[in-house]
């Protein structure tokens, strides 16, 4: 299989439309023409993460975390983005992205902690741009009811039975009971403000900035933030696993190095 074959088959898991205006997603380092045996998932590039796949004679490492993110006046190893683009490219290690795309898509991160949360017919905090993606239900986050109300303690322990690595932090006591929720993982917390007007109670998201959560307080919705990394990282290893049965002829794995838990 070639590089392009398999960015295609990345684009019907997770569209590109619908990733995020500000986003960059895509093959943002790599020939499409060259041939691909092996692949590594990771939440990010770092110098631990390049070296496995380097190291396994990967081909193509699928990053969460795009890099390049922002558009490079140069690259050189004075940076750490050139440096580590400089690094993937004399080794041969294209790179691809999905990050936003991934997060909104159907089978993608968001729904996927809306199914741990037990969320009922959940639906996009924000429809996509694109009409047709609308019209499937895609957008930007999930809300959502629960089928009766739930302590926070209670959802976080939901939570933590298919991810243990969280470390959950909430703005409001996790005696309150909640009945609506929203989600976006990552860095949600610029949500907060969409989550209230469509009248969640809670709101779960990977991490928030200090004025966030001040917002959150002053808007009467408890903001739990379970950190970035485990909000994220177990995607990745679905995603491997989705790739695998539908190019099994391709070897994916998901980074053992990439454990970072900022």
């Amino acid at each position: 299989m070639l590089i392009r074959e398999l960015c295609q088959i990345l684009n019907e898991i997770a569209p590109i439309r619908l990733a995020e205006p500000w986003d960059n997603v895509g093959l943002l380092a790599g020939e499409e023409s060259s041939p691909v045996e092996r692949v590594m998932t990771c939440l990010t590039i770092t110098d631990a993460s390049l070296d496995e796949a380097i190291a396994e004679r990967a081909d193509l490492v699928i990053s969460h975390h795009p890099i390049p993110f922002k558009p490079l006046n140069r690259i050189t190893s004075h940076t750490t983005t050139g440096r580590l683009l400089l690094k993937a490219i004399r080794a041969n290690v294209a790179i691809y992205s999905p990050h936003t795309a991934w997060d909104n898509a159907s089978h993608g991160i968001n729904r996927q902690l809306a199914t741990m949360l037990a969320v009922q017919s959940p639906v996009p905090l924000t429809l996509a741009a694109d009409p047709e993606l609308a019209k499937q239900g895609l957008g930007t986050g999930i809300q959502g009811k629960l089928s009766r109300r739930f302590t926070l303690e209670e959802l976080v322990q939901k939570l933590e039975l298919s991810l243990p690595s969280i470390r959950p932090r909430s703005t409001h006591p996790l005696q309150q009971t909640i009945s609506n929720i929203g989600i976006v993982c990552g860095s949600g917390g610029s949500m907060i403000g969409l989550a209230a007007q469509r009248g969640c109670d809670a709101f779960f998201t990977g991490e928030a900035t200090y004025h966030q959560c001040l917002e959150a307080e002053a808007l009467g919705v408890a903001m739990v933030m379970i950190g970035h990394f485990a909000s994220e990282f177990f995607a990745m290893r679905q995603l491997a696993g989705m790739l695998s049965r539908r190019a099994p002829e391709i070897h994916f794995w998901a980074s053992v190095k990439d454990d970072s838990q900022f």
